[in-house]
């Protein structure tokens, strides 16, 4: 039973693995289809409002390798729990740190150009909030 479940365990995480490769392709063909008529644009001439369009376009592909980064810590955790030695742990540590840094300040460059863009799609996501209970009897 236990080798089912480590055997179950490492399919588990390569499946992972692959969705976040699925996500970094796609993010990265979303990118390169929404960049070639700005570079099109560039090449004639035209450079009005490129710089918000490319900067844009760098977010939602920031955005796509954050996602992709926790997919692969997931990962990560799984391929450590069927085989936890002290070695493993410390690297799973020292992986888990640098994908949380790199996505933290992914976060935080994305979450600044919100700010200089009030409006723009690339807000924020904020959880709705739960209604509060009516004082009135």
């Amino acid at each position: 039973m236990e080798i089912f479940l480590k055997l179950w365990t490492s399919y588990l995480a390569s499946g992972v693995e692959v969705v976040a490769g699925l996500l970094i392709a796609l993010g990265a063909l979303q990118a390169a289809l929404r960049a070639l008529p700005l570079f099109v644009r560039k090449r004639r001439g035209i450079t009005h409002s490129q710089d918000t369009e490319t900067e844009y376009i760098r977010l939602q592909l920031g955005r796509w390798l954050a996602l992709a980064l926790e997919f692969e810590l997931g990962a990560d955790i799984l391929r450590t729990a069927i085989a936890p030695t002290w070695g493993d742990i410390g690297q799973l540590a020292a992986i888990a740190t640098i994908r949380t840094l790199l996505n933290y300040f992914l976060q935080k460059e994305i979450d600044r150009a919100a700010i200089r863009r009030p409006g723009h799609p690339l807000q924020p996501y904020t959880p709705p909030t739960a209604p509060s209970p009516s004082t009135t009897p």
